[in-house]
């Protein structure tokens, strides 16, 4: 591999070599007519003629006017390591049509990107419609057979990333945002896709651990609402004791939080009845589990007999600073408001250092800005003060609609030889 070569001083390849490469990304990631125009090109003898291929886009995504440029070191990975297996090669045999001559076989077989250069502005940089973000330079053959796999890699990251990018501005530089989408992504590679690059377009983490190990992203995450239900009645619980982590002293957390139940039932206007008790078990069991990081669903049942089942289970305060977030639905807009509601009522009976955590069913900012709405409303009927919000992306898939006119762009590219 030849040394960086720069055209400007934009910022700086890494030799990745072809470690950690996805191993679906190979030559045979294409379009079928990339490789019979390559025949034809082969045959034609114009297999060496110098071609120079743009990969832009025409319009930004989520009607908006930019785009978080991805997917470059996909790129870089696949090109290091670009050439026909003999698999390849056999299959393509009984794949392209009879009369390709033996010998196109033969020089597909030893194709590689050595002679390829590519230029690209960084990775992460705002782009624009129109504006090549990545140049390719070589034999027009070679060139020709990597079109379709770098428009691949570059697409979908940067529509992530982007989308991430959206939500962290809309957001703010306080608010934690953590994917979880990896349930309703396009399949395993959209998933990995997904978490990766909405990291990259700013999020803190994501509930996918393959993703946290190969990306080295943070993993975060709650429990379901699975967990709640798998419990009916306080019988359940086979520990009741917890250890006081400063001062030692261990205590009956169930006769706590039942205690506290008893006087937030009245500050929330729920009676006990209405609470479950199923539900009070598998907090409790859940905050003896995760003392440092208990996070409570709050709308398996009801919202504000779980807001007060909750903030009872961990008001032990079995660990000083204790940071015991509150994890709300989003799907429903009165839900929202309700659980913040609750939240604030009960924090002004017991005020602890605690985050509201909203998970959206919807696309794009919108449930953040009904979160925003939520919290404002709330604050100005409480004398709480505002809590740490976490938001949870749990959608993936995104519309790509939008026009924007170009803009005057002129980017800095940095080249590659291989």
């Amino acid at each position: 591999m030849s040394q960086l070569q720069s055209s400007n001083s934009g910022g700086q390849f890494m030799d990745r070599g072809r470690m950690n490469q996805n191993g679906v990304v190979q030559p045979l990631l294409t379009d079928l007519y990339q490789i019979t125009m390559a025949y034809a090109y082969w045959k034609s003898g114009k297999t060496d003629d110098q071609s120079v291929f743009d990969l832009f886009f025409r319009t930004n995504p989520f009607h908006g006017e930019f785009t978080i440029f991805a997917g470059l070191e996909e790129c870089l990975k696949f090109l290091d390591s670009f050439h026909y297996s003999d698999s390849d090669i056999d299959y393509l045999r009984q794949t392209l049509p009879e009369g390709v001559e033996n010998d196109f076989f033969e020089y597909l077989a030893s194709l590689t990107a050595k002679d390829v250069t590519l230029y690209a502005i960084d990775e992460g940089t705002v782009a624009f419609p129109r504006v090549p973000i990545i140049k390719v330079e070589g034999p027009l053959i070679i060139v020709q057979l990597l079109e379709t796999t770098l428009l691949t890699l570059v697409n979908y990251a940067s529509l992530m990333a982007t989308n991430a990018a959206r939500y962290r501005m809309v957001a703010g530089k306080h608010v934690k945002l953590l994917e979880f989408g990896l349930r309703r992504a396009q399949g395993p590679d959209g998933g990995l896709s997904a978490s990766k690059y909405s990291y990259t377009g700013g999020f803190d983490g994501t509930s996918n651990v393959l993703a946290g190990k190969l990306f080295n992203i943070p993993v975060k995450g709650t429990h379901a609402h699975a967990y709640i239900t798998s419990f009916s009645g306080i019988g359940e619980l086979k520990t009741r004791l917890l250890r006081h982590k400063t001062t030692g002293i261990t205590g009956d957390l169930l006769d706590h939080a039942v205690r506290h139940r008893q006087a937030l039932a009245h500050v929330l206007d729920v009676s006990q009845e209405e609470s479950s008790e199923g539900e009070l078990a598998a907090m409790v069991s859940y905050a003896i589990a995760f003392p440092d990081g208990f996070m409570a669903l709050v709308d398996t049942y009801d919202v504000k007999s779980k807001v007060q089942t909750s903030k009872s289970s961990k008001d032990k305060s079995v660990t000083i600073n204790y940071d015991i977030p509150i994890n709300l639905s989003q799907s429903n807009g009165h839900i929202l408001q309700e659980t913040v509601n609750g939240y604030f009522t009960a924090n002004d009976v017991h005020a602890r250092n605690e985050s509201l955590v909203a998970t959206n069913e919807r696309p794009c900012t919108g449930a953040l800005l009904d979160l925003n709405d939520a919290v404002e409303s709330s604050t100005h009927l409480n004398s709480a003060s505002k809590p740490n919000i976490i938001s949870i992306n749990t959608t993936t898939d995104r519309q790509t609609l939008t026009s924007s006119a170009p803009n005057a762009y002129l980017p800095k590219y940095v080249a590659k030889s291989f």
